[in-house]
């Protein structure tokens, strides 16, 4: 039973104990997101390891190259600016861009940095590594058009300086076969529904959305929560939600496109429906209709709102 149990905690967590930071694998591919904006996104480091591809964190010193191919024709006519530093934020691999907003002296920290330049197409940097340890790529993308700035970041490593994940994990895996052990036959019945409880309350993600919060989107642009009719959330049922829309200065957002989807990405797909969005007669509501959860664990919920002016969007987690 332990033997199968950590198999299967093992399988569960490779595809994502070492996803971080604003790059995510997408149908075996790694692509970044810089607002709604988003790219194929890949390093080399062609003389040590030639042409194998790395997604965030760097194996070895030396010259690394940054890929990133464009899904959206967004990315080709905006001025890009790529900036690396050292990761002084004291959060590791879980930096984001708040903290990276708070350092005092950016300058003193950057590695290197490239100024805003249009590149069409593709984007390619060359970037000499001469020491491990932790690092923090910035992407920023100005439109020429309405001059909105998308910024994403992603923390990585050189030389793999951390552990990661996995001395929780091999705790956990040690845990479960130690209570194998010294149980008794009847008792290790109850023990595997016990084990299979605590391996879900050790790496189920914490975050869990509620009704009375709220979320800023991507840019900043606008704030959006949510009422479902159901309460609480539970699998395999078609509800409807009531999206509310104000934007950054809390004013309800009316004539605005709005899209829903999502998936699981840890599990690497997406909704099993197609939700359907319809405003309301009340100011900033918006009815989305058809959801439906199919399986248990953790789902995101993207919304994209389009005014026009302006086109941002924002991530719901859920925790089934």
């Amino acid at each position: 039973m332990t033997r199968g149990l950590s198999l299967l905690l093992l399988l569960t967590l490779s595809s994502s104990v070492f996803a971080h930071g604003g790059v995510v694998e997408d149908d075996d591919l790694c692509v970044i997101k810089i607002g709604y904006l988003r790219a194929h996104f890949k390093i080399y480091v062609p003389e040590e390891r030639q042409h194998q591809e790395f997604c965030e964190d760097i194996p070895v010193r030396g010259d690394s190259v940054f890929v990133m191919e464009y899904q959206h024709d967004g990315l080709s006519e905006a001025e890009i600016d790529f900036r690396i530093i050292r990761n002084v934020t004291g959060k590791g691999t879980f930096a984001r861009l708040e903290d990276v907003e708070a350092i005092d002296d950016l300058e003193a920290v950057t590695v290197r940095h490239e100024p805003p330049t249009v590149v069409p197409d593709v984007f390619t940097l060359l970037q000499p590594f001469e020491e491990d340890g932790e690092y923090i790529g910035i992407i920023s993308a100005r439109s020429l058009d309405t001059q909105v700035v998308y910024t994403a970041v992603f923390p990585f490593e050189v030389g793999y300086t951390g552990f990661g994940y996995w001395p929780w994990i091999l705790g956990a895996l040690f845990a479960l076969q130690f209570i194998y052990w010294f149980m008794s036959r009847r008792a290790r019945q109850a023990t595997s529904v016990a084990a299979l409880l605590l391996a879900g309350a050790l790496f189920t993600p914490e975050v869990r959305a509620q009704d009375d919060e709220s979320w800023v989107s991507d840019a900043g642009h606008f704030t959006v929560s949510f009422q479902s009719e159901l309460q609480p959330l539970v699998i395999n049922k078609i509800h409807n939600w009531v999206l509310h829309v104000e934007d950054n200065e809390g004013k309800a957002v009316t004539d605005a496109i709005i899209t829903v989807n999502g998936g699981m990405p840890e599990h690497n797909h997406g909704l099993p429906t197609v939700p359907q969005v319809t405003a309301t007669h009340e100011a900033g509501d918006h009815q989305v209709e058809g959801l439906r959860f199919h399986m248990r664990g953790y789902w995101e919920s993207r919304v994209a709102i389009d005014i026009g002016t302006e086109r941002d969007s924002v991530t719901i987690p859920l925790s089934l």
